[in-house]
């Protein structure tokens, strides 16, 4: 690599260092690409030539966390035997490494304005919604392969978990970390009764 890429990769590194703390901080609508250059010394040009908006540069730190999440839980499901075992661990994991995340207002901020309002914002929006679809479907397709769950339309069952986690997110931001794990297991252990395959359902 030569000096100009690793000056330009290690500039970027120092933005997404310095967004991520006053993002954090100061949410995302008051976090200000103005206050960014101020803390990195970089200017606005220089941070729209990497990001080309506040919008890429704040996804840039979804996209970051997402990465370190599915890094993190590629090691965590080896752990689980049955797929019901592992939907309960997935919600225990995330909620312990999400639940208080520093970017959880700022995401929430984001989101609610980039619905129907952004056409970049809303197109990541529902590609994070399709990837978290098949991700729940084949989790899905692994019970009912394994003969843990009755045949079912996996795909269906993708997008009923994929809308119930995150509306049960949007609805347990009230709750301790405590409340909120029971709160989602409840949910899943409704949903997957009605799946479950009838000799293990008696159990």
């Amino acid at each position: 690599m030569n000096k100009k890429k690793t000056q330009s990769e290690e500039t970027k590194s120092r933005i997404i260092e310095a967004a991520n703390i006053l993002f954090s901080q100061r949410g995302y609508h008051a976090a200000s690409i103005e206050d960014i250059a101020s803390a990195t010394g970089v200017s606005k040009a220089n941070i729209y030539y990497h990001f080309k908006s506040k919008e890429g540069l704040f996804l840039t730190l979804l996209d970051q966390y997402e990465a370190e999440w599915k890094s993190l839980w590629a090691e965590q499901e080896q752990l689980y035997e049955s797929t019901t075992d592992m939907l309960n661990g997935m919600i225990q994991a995330g909620l312990e490494r999400g639940f208080h995340h520093p970017l959880n207002r700022a995401a929430r901020e984001f989101f609610e304005e980039a619905w129907g309002k952004s056409e970049e914002g809303c197109r990541q929006i529902a590609i994070k919604t399709e990837e978290n679809r098949v991700f729940y479907q084949r989790l899905i397709q692994r019970g009912v392969d394994s003969g843990e769950f009755k045949p079912v339309n996996t795909s269906d069952l993708g997008r009923i978990l994929e809308g119930m986690f995150r509306g049960l997110g949007d609805s347990s931001q009230d709750l301790s970390l405590e409340e909120a794990i029971r709160l989602y297991r409840v949910a899943l252990d409704a949903l997957l009764y009605g799946i479950r395959a009838s000799d293990l359902r008696k159990n």
